[in-house]
């Protein structure tokens, strides 16, 4: 539980249009003050006060890893509460998602999945370092802004696997209306690929990738490469 509250943590503070209200707003769920924060980092006080303010710029993954990690131990040490209080909150979205241990490139995915690559064919040596796999194309349509920076982890170099897909357009209009892109997405089992799917992958500079295997087997490829 600890490791899927700390993902979606660290995508809304990554990807949100606000880092630093944010940070804040998990800050205090987990009860702590600005400087109880600052204390557990080990940093000046004024540096949490200038993040939250956003009078720093917005911090990068790695020192928003540290926050997140810091605050669920935090937690974990001090009764699980807020860990706890959240165990039987719904799933707000049908997905899967995980990291890999270490990057795989695009070309070594093609061939575990028997995958067709559609658009970025010259893209074959670029690496990949998480996947999604987003069970209803209904859900990803109509995501928020804050609710869709959560299919991207850790990091947007992923792939990102749409199911139920009919022709292929609505998935990367969702794509193209946020800021942040995803490398490489994929189509499992699509009932075909609409030109314009192709020109927003072409226009967005993303891997577009379709596949015949069935999503039970690539969840389970996708969780050995983690």
């Amino acid at each position: 539980m600890s490791g899927s509250l700390a993902q979606k943590m660290a995508g809304e503070i990554v990807f949100s249009e606000n880092p630093g209200e944010t940070l804040k707003k998990w800050r205090e769920i987990f009860g702590l003050t600005q400087k109880g924060m600052a204390d557990l980092l080990e940093i000046n006080p004024s540096v949490v006060c200038d993040f939250e303010k956003g009078r720093r710029d917005s911090p990068g993954i790695k020192t928003v890893k540290r926050m997140v990690d810091t605050m669920i131990l935090y937690d974990e040490n001090n009764g699980n509460k807020v860990i706890n209080s959240r165990m039987d909150e719904k799933e707000e979205e049908p997905m899967t998602i995980g990291e890999f241990s270490s990057g795989i490139n695009v070309e070594k995915l093609m061939e575990m999945i028997n995958g067709e690559i559609i658009v970025g064919k010259k893209e074959m040596s670029r690496t990949l370092y998480g996947f999604t796999i987003v069970d209803s194309l209904k859900a990803i349509i109509s995501f928020s802004g804050s609710e869709f920076a959560k299919i991207y982890g850790w990091s947007n170099e992923r792939a990102l696997f749409f199911t139920g897909v009919e022709f292929g357009r609505s998935p990367m209009i969702a794509i193209r209306a946020h800021p942040v892109k995803p490398r490489l997405v994929c189509y499992v089992q699509p009932g075909s690929v609409d030109p314009l799917a192709i020109k927003l992958a072409e226009l967005e500079n993303i891997i577009l990738v379709k596949t015949d295997n069935s999503i039970e087997n690539i969840k389970k490829l996708m969780r050995g490469i983690g």
